[in-house]
């Protein structure tokens, strides 16, 4: 699954996703923490964050400037097979 916003792309393979910078094609991080393939990955309207939802049952939102991990949203019991934050940003929706 792929996203794209301003000049930025995230990419999801197997396990982990990857943000790159559009211009320069440089990776500007990997988010790692899922333990099963993501399904889903968007960036919210204004970039600073990522949702990724996963076949661990699991999706998580990252910060797109560390990478790091913000949230894990658990409970789901199956996959979760898609994400995307409202249109302005202050909440997740997702589907298993």
């Amino acid at each position: 699954t792929v996203d794209l916003l301003s000049g930025k792309i995230v990419v999801a393979a197997g396990e982990k996703a990857f943000i790159f910078d559009t211009e320069t094609n440089k990776l500007l991080h990997t988010l790692e923490g899922h333990t099963d393939d993501i399904n889903c990955c968007k960036f919210s309207k204004d970039g600073r964050r990522v949702v990724t939802a996963s076949m661990d049952h699991t999706a998580k939102i990252w910060d797109t400037l560390t990478g790091r991990l913000l949230l894990t949203l658990s409970g789901h019991t199956d996959w979760v097979r898609a994400c995307d934050f409202s249109p302005d940003g202050t909440r997740v929706v997702t589907a298993s």
